[in-house]
């Protein structure tokens, strides 16, 4: 059974969770030919006040 875990920071919808779920599961089926019921995709949400880069908190770096 495949397993995916995708981290990220939180704050999408859950229409886009959704749908990102959906093409994971396909990449998955078609290139380890396996059925979708066998693939696990887990979603990791992570808030802006949790998380760094370069040591900077995301929730103090500017809008892009």
């Amino acid at each position: 059974m495949p397993e995916v875990v995708i981290y990220a920071l939180g704050g999408r919808s859950q229409e886009q969770k959704k749908a990102l779920c959906k093409d994971v599961t396909d990449a998955v089926v078609k290139n380890y030919n396996v059925p979708a019921d066998a693939v696990v995709v887990t979603l990791v949400e992570s808030q802006k006040t949790d998380k760094a880069k370069g040591g900077v908190m995301f929730s103090e770096m500017s809008a892009r």
